[in-house]
C-alpha cells in the first residue's frame, strides 16, 4: 500500500520542473522587452511629396527642386537609415530623364544625408534617439537640354530600410515634375556679351547716303517654343534728319527679314520656330537705302524696336 503512494513524490518533481520553465520564460520576455526598449523606432511625419523644378534652359546656373522628409526617432537607440529612390515597379534609380533633361537626386549634406560608401543610389541618414529631423535632398538638373515648353513628370518612391536591409514603414510616393516655362531670347549678331533678357541698342550705319546701298545684320533667336518677332519703326520706315532744320526731307529705307518684306508703317510680326538647341537660329536682316536725291546734308536716323515673345 505504501509503495503505491510514491507517485505523488513524482508529481512534486514535475511541479518543480514546471516552475523552472516558467521562470525561464519570464526572463526571456524581460530580455526581449529590454531589447525592444533599446531599438530604433522611426516614424515618418510627412506623406506623399511633390518636387517641382522650374526649368529655364537659358538661365545661368543649375536648376533644382527641394525634397524634405520629416522623421522622428521614438526609440531609445539611434536610427541608421538607408534611403533610395525607386520607380513604380521597385527598381532603384540614380537619375531620371524628363523632356530630354537629366535630373538626379543629391543629398543636402547640411541635413546629415550622405551617399552610401559602397551602395550605388543609396543614401545614409542617422537620427539620434528621441530626436526629430529632416532628410533633405535636391533634385538637380545634371544634363541640360532645351526641352519644349510644358510639364514633364514621373512617379517615384522613397524607400527606407535599416542597415540590415529590413524595410522601415511603407515607401513614400514622390512626384517629380519639371516645368519648362515658355522662353524666347533674341540677340543681334556682333552685340557685346551673350544672350540676355534686356534690350540693347545697335547701330546700322549706311555711311555715305547712296541710293541702293545695303547693310545686313543677323537676329539670333533661341526659344523652347514657337516665338513671335515684332518690329516697329519710330518714324514709319523713314529716317529723319538728326539736326533739326526747317523743311528737312526724310530718307526712306526698306527692311527684309529672312527674305520677307517688313512693313515699317505699322507693327510687323513674324512667327519663328527655332530648333530646340542652345545655339538657336540665325536670321538675316537686310537694310536697303532708298532714294536720296534732293536730301539736305547731315545725319539721318530712325529707331527700330525689335522684340521677341514666346507663344
Amino acid at each position: 500500500m505504501w509503495e503505491k503512494s510514491k507517485p505523488p513524490a513524482l508529481c512534486h518533481k514535475a511541479r518543480l520542473r514546471l516552475m523552472i520553465g516558467t521562470a525561464g520564460l519570464l526572463a526571456a520576455a524581460a530580455l526581449a522587452s529590454s531589447v525592444s526598449a533599446q531599438a530604433c523606432d522611426l516614424a515618418v511625419r510627412d506623406g506623399p511629396q511633390t518636387v517641382r523644378i522650374e526649368y529655364n534652359p537659358f538661365a545661368i546656373g543649375p536648376s533644382s527642386g527641394a525634397l524634405d522628409i520629416g522623421l522622428e526617432n521614438r526609440g531609445e537607440a539611434a536610427c541608421d537609415v538607408r534611403m533610395s529612390f525607386t520607380d513604380e515597379v521597385g527598381v532603384e534609380v540614380t537619375s531620371v530623364v524628363l523632356g530630354n533633361v537629366g535630373v538626379q537626386f543629391r543629398p543636402r549634406e547640411a541635413s546629415g544625408v550622405q551617399m552610401a560608401d559602397v551602395q550605388t543610389a543609396v543614401f545614409q541618414y542617422q537620427l539620434p534617439p528621441g530626436a526629430k529631423g529632416q532628410a533633405q535632398f535636391d533634385a538637380a538638373v545634371v544634363q541640360g537640354a532645351v526641352a519644349d515648353a510644358g510639364e514633364y513628370g514621373v512617379n517615384l518612391r522613397l524607400v527606407m530600410k535599416t542597415a540590415d536591409g529590413e524595410p522601415i514603414g511603407a515607401p513614400i510616393p514622390v512626384r517629380l515634375i519639371l516645368q519648362a516655362t515658355p522662353r524666347a531670347q533674341l540677340n543681334l549678331a556682333g552685340a557685346a556679351g551673350a544672350f540676355g533678357t534686356g534690350s540693347s541698342v545697335e547701330v546700322v550705319d549706311f555711311g555715305e547716303a547712296i541710293a541702293g546701298v545695303t547693310r545686313r545684320i543677323f537676329l539670333q533667336v533661341r526659344a523652347n517654343t514657337l516665338a513671335t518677332v515684332s518690329i516697329a519703326s519710330q518714324h514709319g520706315g523713314v529716317m529723319h534728319r538728326v539736326e533739326e532744320a526747317p523743311n528737312a526731307p526724310t530718307l526712306p529705307y526698306t527692311v527684309e527679314l529672312d527674305g520677307d518684306d517688313v512693313d515699317l508703317s505699322a507693327l510687323w510680326t513674324k512667327q519663328i520656330d527655332p530648333p530646340r538647341t542652345l545655339a538657336g537660329i540665325s536670321i538675316p536682316m537686310t537694310f536697303v537705302l532708298g532714294p536720296v536725291a534732293g536730301a539736305m546734308e547731315g545725319r539721318y536716323a530712325d529707331v527700330l524696336t525689335i522684340d521677341i515673345s514666346p507663344k
